[in-house]
């Protein structure tokens, strides 16, 4: 069964993000994810119900996840619940946790993990070509990155969540810019995991790659953090 992997690309912050999938989580999903302009409602209709899990990075809000240049993905009363049905879904977003998630998971959805916030972390513009080298970014998604790892291995949705915490919890202790460690602090206290929290997926391959991917040459639209 396919997985849907989500990743917008438009702006600083969903680089940045996004750099990260590219680099530990596509390697072991296959060669295409609605990554850029794919990210959109049409592609992903068509491929949400063939999934077990659902992994999106984009701009969201309390009722609503978003993809490429915002484009609506699911919102509260205006998707397929089919889409949702029988799934584990992570969403690296903005507040979704606050009406979408609980929705997500009326619908048929197994378990949801998502943030009850906004989702923040400092990065690094000159690393735009390369984000997954930014450390400062690191920080924040590292945990992230290794939370969405564990779910592909096969451990259940209470495992992903408690590593992604841990990895917060100790990114923060060691963490000297206090700037960052708020960061990381907040996403802590807002991470949420909704639904059955024994629920997995199928495991896949774990694949790590020794070099990273070439240079990101997309170009960048100017947007905030949403």
């Amino acid at each position: 069964m396919p997985a849907t992997l989500c990743m917008a690309d438009f702006d600083l912050p969903t680089r940045s993000a996004s750099g990260f999938l590219l680099r530990y989580i596509v390697p072991r999903l296959g060669p295409a994810p609605l990554y850029g302009m794919l990210d959109r409602r049409l592609p992903f209709q068509l491929s949400a119900p063939q999934s077990d899990v659902i992994i999106g990075m984009g701009h969201g809000e309390a009722d609503a996840f978003t993809g490429q240049n915002e484009a609506l993905l699911l919102k509260v009363g205006q998707y397929d619940p089919r889409e949702v049905e029988g799934k584990v879904i992570k969403l690296l977003s903005c507040q979704t946790g606050i009406e979408l998630g609980p929705d997500l998971v009326a619908n048929g959805c197994v378990a949801y993990l998502g943030y009850t916030d906004d989702y923040l972390w400092v990065c690094d513009e000159e690393l735009v070509l390369t984000p997954w080298s930014d450390k400062m970014a690191a920080a924040c998604l590292m945990p992230v990155v290794n939370s969405i790892n564990a779910l592909l291995d096969g451990r259940t949705a209470k495992e992903a969540h408690e590593i992604e915490l841990e990895g917060y919890r100790q990114n923060a202790e060691v963490e000297e810019d206090d700037l960052i460690k708020s960061c990381i602090e907040f996403n802590r206290d807002n991470a949420t995991l909704l639904g059955d929290d024994s629920a997995k997926i199928r495991r896949r391959f774990s694949i790590i790659l020794p070099i990273p991917p070439p240079p990101i040459i997309l170009p960048i639209a100017g947007s905030i953090l949403s």
